[in-house]
């Protein structure tokens, strides 16, 4: 079954999923500690660093939509395999940073820099799963690499926490030699995918953001966006919020990212197979329910056990989300 399962879709489709896998583990290893790192290690308040990761995510909205126009202009494979390669120069540069105490505006200069790299990936490579698998299966292709993605997620969060403890720079070490994984499957076995933009109209960066004939697209993204608000607590101020202010030890925290991503790949493709036939608003709309359970208990959250529970509801939440939000996309 599981065999006639692989064989169902492209192989080109788990190639990019390792790629997927190799980056997921690169970025999940070190991201969740950054904001520990700054409270704790650079004395930078907690108004501060929201004001970052706020700065960090309308920077990376925007890179996002470059990124996409970029990816049908110059093609998948390209802008992929340049992203992957710049970033792990940046992996190595944020280490040094971290070994050689630059501070916070200049590490977090260099990280941003970093999320750019990350957000000009992320749309080449959700585009080239699209190219690959057929439409009336791209939930289903998008809830592959997503399980994968989040494989990348268990791992990566479990090797941080342990590394967090005794070397902040050694976890951005780890993040550029997977992300140089990532970039070498990439462009060993993903060159000369057939885009299904190829045929299209060029356009300018200006249509991006015209509402003519885009309305619904635009209706979604906005939607999408005041659900993300909430979902983008789940990192960085989450983990600053649990063991600065909670008490949980890094390893734990660790552990909760690792719970996370082994939910989502234990689930992801059950949950989407499972909901096939339920429109795919309506998907969305249960997600963000159980979205709104979870965060509203760790709210309450005082032990790690209630952080536990959280999760496993703020996870399920995830995976009624993401696939459907994607193909609707």
């Amino acid at each position: 079954m599981i065999r006639e399962f692989i064989k169902s879709h492209n192989y080109k489709l788990w190639v990019l999923s390792a790629g997927w896998f190799s980056s997921s583990v690169g970025f999940s290893v070190a991201i969740p500690f950054i904001s520990i790192y700054f409270h704790s290690e650079l004395g930078v308040p907690p108004s501060t660093i929201g004001l970052f990761f706020g700065l960090a995510a309308v920077i990376r909205s925007i890179s996002h939509s470059f990124g996409g126009e970029l990816s049908d202009r110059i093609g998948r494979y390209r802008i992929m395999l340049l992203a992957q390669f710049l970033r792990v120069f940046t992996f190595f540069l944020i280490s040094y940073a971290v070994y050689d105490h630059w501070g916070f505006y200049a590490l977090g200069a260099t990280i941003i820099i970093n999320f750019i790299l990350g957000s000009l990936f992320q749309p080449a490579a959700n585009a080239m799963v699209a190219d690959l698998v057929a439409p009336e299966k791209r939930t289903e292709g998008y809830a592959i690499v997503r399980s994968v993605e989040n494989l990348g997620w268990a791992a990566g969060p479990a090797i941080g926490g342990f590394l967090a403890a005794n070397s902040y720079s050694s976890l951005f070490i780890i993040s550029a030699a997977m992300t140089f994984v990532s970039a070498v499957i990439i462009a060993i076995f993903l060159k000369g995918i057939k885009s299904v933009a190829e045929n299209a109209r060029p356009s300018s960066f200006r249509e991006i953001f015209s509402l003519k004939e885009n309305e619904l697209i635009f209706r979604h993204a906005l939607l999408v966006f005041i659900l993300y608000l909430a979902v983008a607590q789940m990192i960085a101020p989450f983990s600053l919020f649990a063991v600065d202010f909670k008490g949980i030890s890094k390893q734990q925290l660790g552990f909760l990212f690792t719970l996370n991503g082994l939910i989502v790949t234990a689930l992801q493709i059950p949950m989407t197979r499972m909901v096939h036939k339920v429109r795919l608003t309506t998907q969305l709309a249960a997600g963000a329910l159980f979205y709104t359970a979870g965060y509203f208990l760790i709210g309450l959250s005082s032990t790690y056990f209630y952080f536990i529970i959280a999760f496993i509801v703020i996870t399920l939440g995830e995976n009624l989300v993401s696939p459907p939000s994607l193909t609707m996309a």
